[in-house]
């Protein structure tokens, strides 16, 4: 079931909430030229949008690390000056991170640590990566005006780097791509239900898995997805194919009440590319109520909103900088002739992937 109009009921007839809260999530935090000289402009257009949200989450497709000693490859770790542009906006700033991707190894063992150590000295939670072996089996947990949010989070790969030996529990990996029959999702099977263990009333799955560049998911992702919705998961939210692709609304087998939507792909919100298909993501909001239906206590996705944001590049005496806005309000600019058509290539990316009702201004104008 694809949602045709934002802020849609996604709850059955006769629910009755009680209390609840508010998420947003991003797709892939990474390296971009001007980033580090964009601290106060990246997000001053889409701030309230994703900070004003109970719980706030993005990947964070980079290690925050500062030597000069990395070995040879691709690496896409970012400087200090860059991740204060990234980590949020004027004193707020996002409440998880995943750190299971596949370049989270490309700063080696002293890459995870740094990037831990910073992430803890800044109070952002992170899920995905892990301190100890005996974290791997657990989840995150976020508790938010009475709601108890578990988050896991798993990545296709690292890119065939090497584990430190003896350390290959450091990052969650689930060979999502190996094209098996049956794929082993054990680890997140064991993860959701650590969750349910600890009373957690919601499960947020984050995927990093997909074809880069590809508009649209596998088939096996949609199989996969549905099987971890049907296995306890509440929300699905991927990121890493440096685009977007679309989202549905799955109703479960499990619980004729729940409806799980799924994400399968958020796009790049900082992009190191400047074309307009990899410069456009998407901020994604939704509720959660916690409630009672026929006497039985429940919690579900109320309802489900998409602001479709592009990355702009602008110029400063200080050097180039980069600021996200909202597509919607981009439209009604008007820019001259070579930005203006930049703009309505990633409308039509948008239109591609999301259909028309973006285009709505009542979809974005209370939310930008």
């Amino acid at each position: 079931e694809r949602q045709g109009q934002a802020d849609q009921s996604l709850l059955p007839e006769g629910f009755r909430i009680e209390y609840g809260i508010g998420i947003s999530a991003v797709g892939d935090l990474m390296r971009a030229t001007g980033l580090g000289n964009s601290k106060e402009q990246f997000y001053a257009k889409v701030a309230d949008s994703i900070f004003g949200s109970d719980i706030s989450f993005a990947n964070l497709e980079s290690t925050v690390i500062n030597i000069d000693d990395c070995e040879k490859g691709l690496h896409v770790n970012i400087t200090a000056d860059e991740f204060n542009a990234l980590k949020g906006h004027q004193g707020r700033q996002y409440t998880v991170f995943s750190t299971a991707n596949n370049h989270i190894l490309d700063g080696g063992m002293k890459g995870i640590v740094d990037t831990h150590e910073r992430l803890i000295a800044e109070g952002i939670h992170f899920v995905g990566t892990n301190r100890s072996r005996e974290d791997q089996d657990k989840g995150l947990i976020i508790e938010s005006s009475g709601v108890r949010i578990g988050f896991v989070a798993a990545t296709y790969g690292v890119n065939d780097k090497p584990f430190p030996k003896g350390e290959d529990y450091l990052v969650n990996v689930v060979p999502f791509h190996d094209l098996k029959e049956n794929t082993d999702l054990s680890l997140l099977d064991d993860q959701i239900a650590w969750c349910r263990s600890q009373n957690c009333d919601c499960v947020i799955v984050s995927l990093h898995w997909g074809l880069e560049f590809e508009f649209f998911p596998r088939t096996y992702q949609v199989d996969i997805a549905h099987q971890l919705a049907e296995r306890g998961a509440d929300a699905l939210i991927s990121h890493h194919t440096h685009n977007l692709q679309p989202y549905e609304i799955y109703q479960t087998q499990r619980d004729p009440d729940r409806k799980v939507p799924i994400f399968y792909g958020l796009g790049n919100l900082s992009s190191w590319s400047s074309a307009a298909y990899r410069s456009l993501s998407l901020i994604t909001k939704f509720r959660i109520a916690k409630g009672r239906i026929d006497g039985v206590e429940k919690t579900l996705v109320k309802d489900v909103s998409m602001i479709p944001v592009l990355q702009m590049k602008y110029e400063s005496e200080t050097g180039p900088y980069l600021q996200l806005e909202v597509l919607g309000a981009l439209m009604e600019s008007g820019y001259d002739n070579g930005k203006q058509e930049y703009i309505n290539d990633a409308a039509r990316y948008a239109d591609l992937i999301l259909g028309k009702s973006w285009r709505d201004e009542r979809q974005w104008r209370h939310k930008s």
